[in-house]
């Protein structure tokens, strides 16, 4: 199975659902001296999406309810939270929270306010991107795929609390991506789809530009954005 590029298969169970609302600017824009154009207003999505995809219970078989202790597909391993026990369906899909995305000059700002994570586990976010007409099975029309913010990877990174909150916010300018193809400047009117996901990174470690080995991390949840 491909790596981080399969993560948005997510968008089988929400195509077309972008869950997006404007937000209200805070006063009037005024153009820099510079006059470099106002940033966009801020959109906010609160539809977060729970991926099934990448996560299996006991024998490979699907998690038979929210106590069946999980195991991420690419290698079988089991879903370890950074206390040692096993994640569960219930654990694992009770993440909540927004994105809130902005054009501003250098690119696209995406910020993350996240609850109920895993506690104090390692989470990395990721932009994946599709040409008309989106998301199918076969990824056909995946074009994109790399960390938010820096292609380096060193960004997108951050650990929850131990209450299970996390945040982070990271600009990723208009160019070529960490891990495949290229994003425009402001991602959600320059892509016709365009996904950020999270994964949690079951060895406790971030890997730069790319997702890691098979076997160490899990796409647990992302937002849809779709003209």
């Amino acid at each position: 199975m491909k790596p981080l590029a399969l993560m948005l298969a997510l968008a089988a169970a929400a195509a077309g659902c972008s869950g997006r609302t404007p937000l209200s600017p805070d006063g009037n824009a005024v153009p820099a001296a510079n006059n470099t154009p106002p940033a966009a207003a801020p959109i906010r999505n609160t539809t977060i999406v729970h991926i099934p995809l990448f996560i299996q219970g006991a024998g490979g078989q699907p998690p038979a309810g929210p106590g069946s202790p999980l195991f991420e597909v690419r290698k079988g391993n089991p879903i370890l939270a950074p206390d040692g026990h096993q994640v569960t369906l219930g654990e694992f899909n009770a993440v909540d929270g927004y994105a809130t995305v902005q054009c501003v000059a250098r690119g696209t700002l995406v910020t993350l306010q996240l609850a109920n994570l895993i506690p104090r586990g390692v989470y990395t976010i990721w932009n994946v991107v599709f040409k008309a007409p989106g998301f199918e099975p076969t990824f056909a029309n995946l074009i994109g795929l790399g960390a938010i913010g820096s292609p380096a990877g060193t960004e997108n990174v951050f650990r929850a609390s131990a209450s299970g909150e996390g945040a982070v916010s990271a600009i990723t300018e208009a160019g070529p991506l960490s891990a495949l193809g290229s994003i425009g400047a402001c991602a959600p009117t320059d892509q016709f789809e365009w996904h950020v996901v999270g994964a949690y990174h079951i060895d406790g470690q971030s890997h730069g530009p790319v997702l890691g080995p098979d076997g160490t991390a899990v796409e647990q949840f992302g937002f849809i954005f779709k003209r």
